[in-house]
């Protein structure tokens, strides 16, 4: 903020709400009437007529490359060479977190708006300029930022109840719990972060979102399992993408990745099978105990948290993951972790190889 850095706090327009997916062409009409569509396979068989239906009735032509793999720079570039051949005024996402990452660091390489549609409510990715890197392998290589926000965010509610897994569900409250205890470290440890009242109001907001996941995600799961579009549900799903998508971009985006992210950076790395079968906020999950407990926070509060975890069904044990607690694989985790955060102090490695003990 204060080196005249612009603040994004998450997409232009956001629209939440059954039947979303048909306001796709006139959100397109803004930007021009040549669209390239990175979409899943899954998400585009599923969803793909409403889709070229809404764009049509807009004038809009549209173009579809089938997503596969990782945001990854090979992934991007093949993206955006795509679009400049097809002359694309606009690339639109459509899938999970990867997807929607890839559709826009590919939109930012080629200087285009980017709108994104959420098949699942596992992550903010839909919401954020924040898009995570990896290389073609899966291994987490770091965060880069585009250069504007998403220009809007299109969620279908009924989608969402109806082919959200509750898994993924689950995934994207856990992953939304570690922000208040990784803000919280972030800004008693950092010492290359800007410290102004929008990190402190970022950790307000991650609170608030703490509060509301304890009082009504378990009830909103449920919901999903249901297929049912409740309001509850749809509080929570909000809560899921923006609110969890504003702390993220509060919190200078990466900057508030602590312990339990960099844990989930360390898993894409040095564990590729046991990352192959889980997903991102469920290995998040696993460590928001080990980060509590490093904070210094009252048992009770990390008890608390790591019950409400497992009543939503997401990891809180090495175990729960297939890692097992070898001194071997230890070694690897903590090395890569206090790497990854630059701790070289060691008292501090040792405060958090101590409270690794908790999910071992």
């Amino acid at each position: 903020m204060r080196n005249g850095s612009p603040i994004m706090l998450g997409s232009g327009r956001y629209i939440q709400c059954p039947g979303a997916i048909h306001q796709i062409g006139k959100e397109a009409s803004y930007f021009g009437k040549k669209v390239l569509i990175v979409a899943g396979k899954t998400p585009w068989e599923k969803f793909g007529e409403a889709v070229s239906r809404s764009l049509k009735d807009c004038g809009i032509d549209y173009q579809v490359h089938p997503f596969k793999g990782y945001c990854s720079e090979s992934n991007t570039n093949t993206i955006k060479e795509e679009a400049a051949k097809y002359g694309a005024e606009l690339i639109i996402g459509i899938g999970g977190g990867r997807c929607l990452d890839t559709a826009k660091w590919a939109a930012n390489l080629f200087g285009v708006r980017c709108i994104t549609v959420p098949t699942s409510a596992a992550t903010c990715a839909a919401y954020v300029t924040l898009c995570v890197m990896y290389d073609d392998t899966g291994s987490t290589l770091c965060s880069v930022f585009t250069d504007q926000e998403v220009a809007a965010a299109i969620v279908d509610t009924e989608i969402i109840a109806k082919d959200c897994p509750p898994r993924m569900f689950a995934a994207g409250i856990a992953d939304a719990l570690a922000k208040y205890p990784e803000v919280d470290f972030s800004m008693i440890y950092s010492t290359d972060w800007e410290k102004s009242v929008l990190p402190a109001l970022a950790l307000e907001v991650a609170k608030f979102n703490t509060q509301k996941y304890f009082a009504s995600g378990l009830e909103a799961l449920e919901d999903v399992r249901n297929g049912k579009a409740t309001e509850v549900m749809e509080d929570i799903l909000c809560t899921n993408i923006v609110l969890t998508g504003m702390v993220s971009a509060l919190a200078s985006g990466g900057k508030q990745l602590a312990i339990a992210h960099s844990f989930y950076d360390c898993v894409c790395t040095l564990f590729k099978p046991q990352r192959a079968k889980h997903l991102h906020g469920e290995i998040v999950s696993c460590g928001i105990a080990v980060q509590m407990g490093t904070n210094g926070y009252p048992e009770e509060q990390i008890e608390e948290t790591v019950d409400f975890l497992k009543s939503i069904g997401t990891p809180t044990k090495l175990g729960d993951i297939g890692i097992e607690a070898t001194d071997e694989n230890l070694e690897s985790i903590y090395g890569y972790v206090f790497s990854n955060m630059g701790i070289s102090d060691a008292d501090m490695q040792e405060k958090i190889k101590a409270n690794f003990s908790r999910i071992i």
